[in-house]
């Protein structure tokens, strides 16, 4: 435990002038053993010693540069970081654990909040793929429940003849409830892989994690079907939202979308929701797009331009992964979204994302029919948890096309 708790308090960043400063020291220590002996075979020893020196140099350099370099002394330091933080969690060093991280709870060994510099990278790239986070009102929350005023009724004016009395009127408030709820997953790694200083283990999980995160948001906040859809945390996504605007196709079939469609769903939305208006779609559905003319020849689809997306009739296309494909053709499906999402829906989250780390016990493994042991197969488990949730609070801030119902 003591060749841990070292490790853990001097976390080594190794750069390239650390790896030649390295070899010049072990040539100076071989040549002085070289030089003890006696000069007997002391060219036979050189030429060795020398042939040695240039293979470590090499795998040193290589080692050196997995990273592109611009970004590659700031991922080794992050990295050793990481690792420092997992092993102070093995050796359950709690005073350099307060000195790297956040006692999540107060109460010792509840969990720790991430290093700030992982957690930053992994929120990163989760704005990065993650449509939902990107495109909604994102708001940090205290507690695990936030309740949005929302205008049900506004004010009303009236014209008056010359003494006549004047109406009253009055603004009616309702409120949503966002409620929080967790999203996790567990990471079961060897002891190897945590410890073997060539795997870039930060970036494997960091990047890991991320992409479903991202993906079970995105799926939830944009296509949940409600408090029954466990896979989705209960959440009905705004695409299945009755009261947003809906414009029906007048086909059932996703694939005989045409330019009228895109238009009626403009029509509908209300003008402020158009200022930053946005439409939404499976990237299947860009090469429909293409295709689509109006009557006069002018084509609805115009390519990306440099430093921006490309749009549909003026307006900025993004294809989130979550959304309905062509290969989910069916009648009343809802597969486009228009609007201003920032408008429509708040995302809420508390903190960062946190981890656990535990080498005993064990966990279930992912077909869901087997424990595995951490202590029988030598492997530590990593329990990642956020806490995020969304709702709409502004239905009609976006329009959704659906396809029709099958004609009877």
């Amino acid at each position: 435990m003591k060749e841990v708790k070292k490790e853990v308090e001097e976390p080594k960043v190794e750069t390239p002038e650390d790896l030649e400063d390295n070899n010049e020291e072990v040539e100076k220590m071989l040549k002085k053993i070289v030089e003890e002996k006696g000069s007997e075979n002391l060219g036979e020893l050189k030429k060795e010693l020398n042939t040695w020196l240039e293979e470590q140099k090499e795998l040193m350099e290589k080692k050196a540069g997995l990273y592109a370099p611009e970004v590659k002394d700031k991922r080794a330091e992050t990295n050793n970081k990481f690792k420092a933080t997992c092993l102070a969690l093995v050796s359950k060093d709690d005073t350099l654990m307060k000195d790297m991280t956040t006692d999540a709870d107060g109460s010792p060994y509840a969990g720790y909040t991430v290093d700030s510099e992982l957690s930053a990278e992994i929120r990163h790239l989760i704005t990065e793929y993650g449509v939902a986070r990107r495109e909604m009102s994102s708001i940090p929350l205290t507690k695990g429940e936030y309740k949005p005023n929302t205008l049900v009724t506004d004010v009303s004016t009236f014209w008056v003849d010359e003494g006549g009395a004047i109406k009253s009127t009055h603004v009616v408030l309702g409120q949503e409830s966002l409620k929080l709820k967790k999203l996790g997953a567990i990471v079961a790694l060897t002891s190897e892989l945590i410890e073997d200083g060539e795997v870039d283990l930060f970036g494997f999980i960091a990047q890991r994690l991320a992409e479903g995160f991202a993906k079970a948001e995105d799926e939830a906040f944009f296509t949940g079907t409600g408090s029954e859809d466990a896979n989705n945390g209960g959440f009905t996504g705004i695409l299945n939202d009755t009261n947003a605007n809906i414009y029906t196709m007048s086909d059932c079939s996703i694939k005989n979308i045409d330019a009228d469609d895109l238009i009626g769903m403009i029509d509908i939305t209300p003008s402020d929701a158009k200022k930053n208006g946005k439409f939404l779609m499976h990237r299947t559905l860009n090469s429909l797009l293409r295709k689509l003319k109006t009557t006069d020849g002018i084509y609805v689809w115009q390519s990306p331009t440099l430093g921006g997306p490309a749009t549909a009739w003026g307006y900025p296309i993004i294809n989130p992964e979550a959304f309905p494909s062509t290969d989910d053709d069916d009648d009343n499906t809802p597969f486009v979204l228009f609007g201003d999402l920032r408008k429509a829906c708040i995302l809420g989250y508390k903190g960062g994302i946190k981890a656990d780390m535990f080498d005993a016990g064990s966990v279930r493994n992912v077909a869901d029919n087997a424990d595995l042991n951490l202590i029988t197969t030598d492997r530590k488990a990593m329990r990642w948890i956020e806490r995020v949730g969304y709702t709409t609070v502004l239905p009609k801030a976006v329009t959704v096309l659906k396809t029709a119902e099958t004609s009877e």
